[in-house]
């Protein structure tokens, strides 16, 4: 069985259906249960078994919803979050960040990522709520000197959630 870890949750897409459920109450969701996974906050994994969202026109597709929620609620009430894979400096070195025109300023982004991977290599004290906390500003496409923001935001979340675990 593959687990879903909360980068994985926040980016999940689904299937449209004639008439399924509301994609902006799913989302939403969604976002409540990637932040339980993350340890950012406690859900009670019968919600996740009983949610409930409105059925509109184009919406996603009930069974493939249900059959996500029904593996996060056994997350959730196990426990079970899978690793994020950034054990050492090298793992969060290693991650390739999709450049674009617009985006996370590439050059405050490598300066976190340096001092992340230290970190992770035990040299400093950066913590899972400064991680949550970080900022970047953007770019405005003239330069062409971005990140993609979501790639950089997943590494985030699972920085987050790697030192979360460690007890920072």
């Amino acid at each position: 069985m593959q687990y879903l870890r909360p980068a994985d949750v926040r980016t999940k897409t689904f299937r449209r259906k004639r008439q399924g459920y509301d994609p902006d109450q799913v989302n939403e969701f969604l976002q409540i249960v990637a932040d339980a996974l993350a340890g950012r906050l406690r859900l009670n994994p019968d919600h996740v078994r009983t949610v409930q969202f409105a059925a509109v026109p184009n919406g996603y597709d009930p069974l493939s919803v249900d059959g996500v929620l029904h593996l996060l609620e056994f997350q959730i009430r196990n426990g079970i979050v899978p690793p994020t894979g950034l054990n050492t400096g090298e793992d969060i070195r290693a991650r390739k960040l999709t450049k674009a025109n617009t985006g996370y300023d590439r050059a405050e982004v490598d300066a976190f990522i340096i001092r992340a991977a230290a970190n992770l290599d035990g040299r400093g004290a950066m913590t899972s709520t400064e991680v949550r906390n970080t900022r970047f500003s953007t770019t405005s496409g003239l330069l062409g000197k971005g990140y993609q923001v979501q790639a950089v935001d997943t590494l985030l979340d699972d920085l987050e959630q790697e030192l979360r675990f460690r007890g920072r």
